[in-house]
């Protein structure tokens, strides 16, 4: 065939670049480049050395690129030294995004797993969980849905779950409501007493809970707050520390000039603060909403501690209602029921958190731009 490629030579093309003015060295990168391009499926090289109607861009480029291969191992060190520098350090990025991504997915392996055995064992009768825990069910093992239903009816879990997503809404909402205006007079206001509050409030982080879950039991119980509303309170003064320092970090990187000039077009500090600045701290506000509903949703003695431990009530959160209502005397435990349970509880929050996850580290970094 006339227009075959067995009739086409790399040397032409790399003769018609040394006419355009190139040295031999620049004409065969040149050259490289173009034949590069082609493989990529771009037509442009094509019509610059007339080879449109050779068939198409990736069929050419490499026929070009076998070429130059096979000249480069009969004369070693025809292909210029830049050339062979750019595919080793292709190679080698290749070579380490292959080796991070496969380390990667074997860590997301290894975290998956826990989930995986949980699930499986979660439509278990109680023997074949203890026996052969890292079996997948079959036969008189499976027990289908059983578990599931047996653990609604033993800890009431929908009022649970009422309970479980007040707090955890109430709680967040509220955090980041007075969180981010406390952060922003903290940080505007430049005096010793704002000073003062700020480390104080940074000092709550330092402080363990244990050392204060005693005397906050007893003053909860005395104030009378130990109760569905009393609790969100409480973790509010427990959420403070940390969301505090998150957003003042954020806020020291907004620039003042956009607040100074909302206020000269006539915006009061309130409308200031919510018209103009809280809208720009979305990332860091998504951050901590992510972090505080996780540890909230997830949390198990202060909810045992404030709202009681009475099994089958539904009038507490989850966490507790799953140990409660699975755990018998002399510490027997319903673990089918146990691990359906915590497979439902998990769905909510995993749900949340994959849709707020992408906002986690850019919240994270832009809160440490300044501090």
């Amino acid at each position: 065939m006339e227009n075959s490629l067995t009739k086409l030579d790399v040397k032409t093309l790399i003769d018609k670049n040394m006419e355009l003015g190139y040295d031999e060295t620049d004409a065969i990168i040149v050259t490289y480049d173009d034949i590069k391009e082609m493989q990529k499926g771009k037509e442009t090289p094509l019509y610059k050395y007339s080879l449109i109607e050779y068939g198409t861009p990736a069929t050419v480029g490499k026929y070009f690129m076998s070429q130059l291969k096979a000249i480069e191992k009969e004369k070693p060190g025809f292909l210029p030294l830049t050339i062979k520098k750019g595919a080793s350090k292709k190679r080698a990025k290749l070579i380490s995004n292959i080796s991070i991504y496969t380390i990667l997915t074997i860590v997301a392996g290894i975290v998956f797993i826990p989930l995986l055995i949980l699930f499986m064992n979660s439509f278990k009768e109680g023997s074949a969980i203890s026996l052969e825990p890292f079996v997948f069910p079959t036969g008189d093992k499976f027990v289908g849905v059983d578990n599931y239903l047996d653990g609604f009816k033993k800890m009431n879990f929908f009022m649970s779950l009422g309970y479980s997503l007040f707090i955890t809404v109430a709680s967040t909402l509220l955090i980041l409501l007075f969180t981010s205006m406390t952060a922003w007079f903290l940080v505007r206001v430049k005096t010793i007493w704002t000073q003062i509050i700020y480390y104080m409030i940074l000092f709550s982080q330092v402080v363990p809970f244990q050392l204060v879950m005693l005397p906050m039991n007893k003053l909860a119980s005395i104030m009378n707050i130990n109760n569905l509303f009393g609790i969100v309170l409480i973790y509010i003064a427990f959420g403070a520390g940390l969301s505090v320092f998150m957003y003042s970090g954020f806020v020291k990187s907004v620039p003042l000039e956009i607040e100074e000039a909302a206020m000269i077009d006539g915006c009061n500090p309130i409308q200031t603060f919510f018209k103009i600045v809280f809208p720009v701290l979305k990332p860091t506000t998504v951050t901590i909403a992510i972090l505080n509903a996780m540890w909230i949703w997830n949390d198990y003695l202060l909810p045992s501690m404030i709202l009681g431990t009475a099994a089958g009530t539904g009038k507490t959160t989850l966490p507790v209602a799953i140990q409660m209502a699975n755990t018998g005397s002399y510490g027997s435990v319903s673990y089918g029921t146990f691990m359906a349970m915590i497979t439902l509880t998990l769905i909510p929050i995993v749900i949340f958190y994959l849709f707020g996850q992408k906002y986690i580290i850019k919240g994270v970094t832009a809160g440490a731009v300044k501090g």
